[in-house]
């Protein structure tokens, strides 16, 4: 989704618009707003038309005539009746399996250097779904960072880690095994999963660039200037193969280091 302008944006998109550029800031926060309530960006787009033809027939500005850009979004999105965008959760789901398989894998890879079997305790079996959890609790935790970062954020940023190295402490304590696994088919069969998530992700954030732009229905949809949708490619793939290209390179170290 893009949610703010971009250098490179296609004529038909708002942010090439005069109105938006001259009322910047308003027409972010509404944009953002809007986002953050997963309302498509067809729609967003619609609505900024509606302010755009007001506010060009009234003199008014958007500040003036609609008031504070987050609330008269939140009308909106309460008055709207339309279907949120589709794919955010389904690529949350897949960067959350793409993580775990990290974790796991690169830690069976360091088993198997040092001719051992993957074991979890219980701690660490509980741990692992705990931030499983937050991680799928990701997209619900973006309207409260992005209003209160401070607030939401520290306890978010200091919580995480402090899960990682509770769950490495837990390896000294005396509990139950809960999983055992063999390392050698672990290591590479999770490196085959992640490459099968990260294509499945590829194609979910390729489809949705695609399909969320916030265009206006003012102007009609100009082509795309040549290599946009080599940019959009670009765009899918650097979140979608950050993983993939982690997974080895952490294996490595745990190879060495075992």
């Amino acid at each position: 989704m893009n949610a703010v302008p971009h250098p490179h944006a296609p004529a038909h998109e708002v942010w090439q618009r005069p109105f938006v550029r001259t009322h910047r800031s308003w027409c972010d926060d509404f944009v953002v707003e809007l986002r953050l309530r997963a309302v498509p960006g067809p729609v967003i787009g619609d609505r900024l038309g509606e302010v755009e033809t007001h506010c060009a027939a009234t003199g008014d500005t958007p500040a003036e005539a609609f008031g504070d850009p987050a609330a008269y979004a939140a009308r909106i999105a309460e008055e709207g009746g339309t279907a949120p965008v589709s794919g955010t959760w389904t690529v949350t789901i897949l960067s959350a399996a793409q993580v775990v398989a990290l974790l796991v894998g690169t830690a069976a890879v360091t088993a198997w250097a040092r001719g051992e079997t993957l074991a979890y305790n219980v701690a660490q079996v509980g741990f692992l779904g705990l931030f499983v959890l937050v991680l799928l609790c990701l997209p619900r935790l973006v309207r409260p960072l992005v209003r209160r970062p401070w607030a939401a954020g520290v306890p978010l940023a200091g919580g995480i880690p402090l899960l990682a190295l509770a769950a490495a402490l837990s390896d000294r304590w005396d509990l139950p095994v809960a999983l055992v696994l063999p390392s050698a088919p672990v290591a590479v069969c999770l490196f085959v999963a992640v490459l099968g998530l990260a294509w499945w992700e590829f194609r979910e954030l390729a489809r949705g660039l695609g399909d969320d732009l916030v265009t206006s229905p003012l102007s009609p949809e100009a082509e795309s200037p040549a290599g946009e949708g080599t940019r959009r490619r670009w765009t899918a793939l650097l979140p979608a193969g950050m993983i993939p290209v982690a997974y080895p390179v952490l294996a490595a170290f745990g190879w060495m280091l075992a």
